[in-house]
C-alpha cells in the first residue's frame, strides 16, 4: 500500500517541472513558442520586441510588469513593431534559445522587418537598466528605433530622427504632397516624447510629427524658445503656432494635437491592431490542483528536508536548460563545467546505473570545446535508461505558484548538500580542496546561471565574502550557510517572495533551537551540525523516487 506522501504525489501527477505563470494570453504581449516564432517574426512585415525570459528568475519576475505595461502602450505600434516574449525555461524552447545564444535572463532582442534567420539575422540586444521601468524601456526601445533608421532599416517607422535643420523652411521638403500639417516637438535631449507621440499617431493622415532637441541652438534661438518641451505647428502655408502650455506629457500633447486638427477638419487615427493568435488558456479547472495543494502542506509541514527528487532534478535543469542552451563551451565556460561536473561525480547521490553517465560527460568535456547540444542528448538518454529515479518536478521546493521557489531553491539546496558530503566523504583526506565546491558553484553561476541579475549579485557577494580565503571543507559549508541567509535576508519583502514561504533566516529557533545563543546570536558548531544532520547523505528522502534505480536488489 503507497505511504500517504507517496499516494498524494501520484493524485498530483507526475508532470515535468511546471512551466511559469508571468505571462497570460489576455496579456498585450505576444507569447512565442518553437512552434510559432520562426513563423511569426522571419520575414515579418513588422519588426519584433522579443524578451527571452525564465519564469523562476526574479529580475525577470520584477521585469514582467513594465514589459507588460509598455506592451500595452505601445499596442497602437503593433503593424510597426511587436511586442512579444518567448520562455526558455520550458525545456521545449530550449533549441531557439540556445540558436540565438540567451544564455541570461531576461535578454531583451530586436529583430527588424524582414529579418532573415539563415542569413544570421539573431536580432539586436536592447539594453535594460535596474531598477526597470516603463519610461527606461520606451527610451530604450525608441533609441533602437533611431539606430536602425540611421542604418537604413526602420522603413516602417515615422520619421523618428531628429529634426537639424536651423529653421523651419524645409520642413517638408522630404514629405509626401499630402502631408499638410506639421508638428515639431522640440524637448531634452534625453526626452523621447515627440518620438513617441509620432509612434502612436503614425496613422493619422496628412500630419507628420517630428522632434528635436534642445541641443539645436540655432533652431531654439530662432524660434525664441525658451521652455521644453515646446511644441511647434507648421502648414503648407508656412504659418506657425508655438504652444508651450499643458504640453509636458503624452496625453495632454496628443489632445493639443487632435483639438488642432479638429478645427481643420481632421481626426487622429489611433489603432489598436490584433495580437498573433496563440493558444488560449483552458477554461476548465485543474481536477488535480486540490491534491497538489495537499502535497505541498504536508511537504512544508517537513521543514528544511532534502528530497532527491529535488535534486535530481535540479541537476537535469542544470544540464538541460542552462549548459545546453550554450552553443559552443570553451575557455573558462568550458573550465567551470569541468568543475562543476568534477563536484557532481564525487558528491552527487546517484544510483548504481549512473557511472556511465557522469563519465560520458566528464570525457565529453576533454575536449578544448563543446556543443551545448551535446550535453542535452546525453541527459536525455540518460532519463531514457533510468539514471534518474524521479520525474522531472519539484517537491520540497514546489512553490505556491509556478514562478515562485523551483529551479533557484533546488540549487541552493543542491550546492548545500554538495558542501556537505564533501565534508562526510573526505573525513580521512586533509589534502582535499577547501573551496572545490564552492569554487565549482561560483563558476557555476558565473557561467552559466541564466537568471543575469542573480549572478551578478552572487559574484558581488562572493567577491565581498572572500569566497577564496575559505581554509577547511567544515568553513565551505558556514560560508555557503552565511551567503544563503545574507540573499534570505536581501530578498526579505521582495515581489518574488512566496507569500507561503516567506523567507527567513535558516535554520529557524523552531528548528534548530540549540543553533542559536540566549543572546540570539547564532552557534555555529550547532548549526554545521544541524546543517551535516539535514544535507547527510543518509538523511536524503526518497519521496517519489524509484528506490530500485538507487538500490538495486532492496525489494528482493
Amino acid at each position: 500500500m503507497l505511504k500517504p506522501l507517496a499516494l498524494l504525489l501520484v493524485l498530483a501527477g507526475s508532470q515535468c517541472a511546471p512551466l511559469g505563470d508571468l505571462y497570460l494570453p489576455d496579456d498585450d504581449v505576444e507569447i512565442l513558442t518553437i512552434e510559432n516564432f520562426k513563423r511569426y517574426v522571419e520575414n515579418s512585415t513588422s519588426a519584433w520586441l522579443v524578451e527571452f525570459y525564465a519564469s523562476w528568475c526574479g529580475y525577470c519576475q520584477r521585469f514582467a510588469p513594465p514589459w507588460k505595461q509598455f506592451a500595452t502602450e505601445a499596442a497602437p505600434w503593433r503593424d510597426l513593431v511587436r511586442v512579444a516574449v518567448l520562455e526558455c525555461s520550458d525545456e521545449i524552447n530550449t533549441p531557439i534559445c540556445r540558436d540565438f545564444g540567451i544564455v541570461k535572463y531576461p535578454t531583451v532582442r530586436y529583430f527588424h522587418e524582414n529579418s532573415h534567420f539563415d542569413g544570421g539575422d539573431k536580432g539586436v540586444i536592447v539594453p535594460r537598466e535596474f531598477p526597470v521601468t516603463v519610461d527606461a524601456i520606451k527610451k530604450n526601445v525608441i533609441e533602437r528605433f533611431m539606430t536602425e533608421m540611421g542604418e537604413g532599416r526602420g522603413v516602417v517607422y515615422p520619421n523618428l530622427l531628429p529634426y537639424l535643420h536651423s529653421d523651419l523652411e524645409p520642413f517638408f521638403d522630404e514629405e509626401d504632397d499630402d502631408i499638410f500639417y506639421g508638428f515639431l516637438v522640440v524637448e531634452d535631449s534625453d526626452s523621447y516624447l515627440g518620438g513617441e507621440v509620432a509612434l502612436d499617431l503614425h496613422k493619422t493622415p496628412n500630419v507628420t510629427i517630428r522632434h528635436a532637441l534642445n541641443n539645436n541652438t540655432k533652431l531654439v534661438k530662432n524660434l525664441q524658445i525658451g521652455k521644453f518641451p515646446t511644441l511647434v505647428i507648421i502648414d503648407r502655408n508656412n504659418n506657425t503656432q508655438i504652444v508651450t502650455e499643458n504640453i509636458e506629457h503624452k496625453k495632454e500633447l496628443k489632445a493639443t494635437i487632435a483639438d488642432y486638427l479638429a478645427k481643420k477638419g481632421l481626426k487622429v487615427c489611433e489603432t489598436t491592431p490584433e495580437k498573433k493568435g496563440h493558444l488560449s488558456l483552458d477554461p476548465h479547472p485543474d481536477p488535480k490542483q486540490r491534491s497538489r495543494t495537499l502535497l505541498r502542506q504536508k511537504i512544508k509541514k517537513m521543514g528544511d528536508a532534502v528530497f532527491q527528487m529535488d535534486l535530481e532534478t535540479s541537476l537535469r535543469y542544470a544540464l538541460l536548460r542552462e549548459v545546453s542552451t550554450t552553443k559552443v563551451i570553451k575557455g573558462e565556460q568550458l573550465a567551470a563545467l569541468r568543475a562543476f561536473l568534477n563536484v557532481i561525480k564525487k558528491y552527487f547521490p546517484f544510483g548504481y546505473n549512473s557511472t556511465s553517465f557522469i563519465n560520458n560527460l566528464t570525457n565529453l568535456t576533454s575536449s578544448d570545446e563543446v556543443q551545448g547540444v551535446q550535453v542535452q542528448v546525453l541527459v536525455q538518454q540518460a532519463d531514457d535508461s533510468g539514471v534518474f529515479s524521479t520525474p522531472q518536478r519539484f517537491l520540497g521546493c514546489q512553490g505556491s505558484a509556478n514562478r515562485f521557489r523551483g529551479y533557484p531553491c533546488s540549487l541552493w539546496r543542491l550546492f548545500h548538500y554538495l558542501t556537505v558530503n564533501s565534508v562526510l566523504l573526505n573525513v580521512s583526506n586533509r589534502k582535499a580542496n577547501p573551496v572545490e565546491v564552492l569554487g565549482a558553484m561560483h563558476g557555476y553561476v558565473k557561467h552559466f546561471f541564466s537568471c543575469s541579475h542573480c549572478s551578478e549579485h552572487f559574484q558581488k557577494m562572493a567577491a565581498e565574502r572572500n569566497l577564496t580565503s575559505v581554509s577547511s571543507l567544515e568553513e565551505s559549508v558556514l560560508w555557503l550557510w552565511e551567503a544563503h541567509n545574507v540573499v534570505n535576508k536581501r530578498l526579505k519583502g521582495d515581489t518574488t517572495e512566496d507569500p507561503e514561504y516567506p523567507k527567513e533566516q535558516f535554520p529557524t529557533r523552531l528548528r534548530c533551537p540549540e543553533c542559536y545563543g540566549e543572546d540570539g546570536t547564532w552557534r555555529k558548531k550547532e548549526v554545521l551540525k544541524y546543517l551535516k544532520r539535514m544535507y547527510g547523505r543518509y538523511s536524503v528522502r526518497y519521496v517519489g523516487s524509484d528506490t530500485k534505480v538507487l538500490f538495486p536488489g532492496l525489494d528482493r
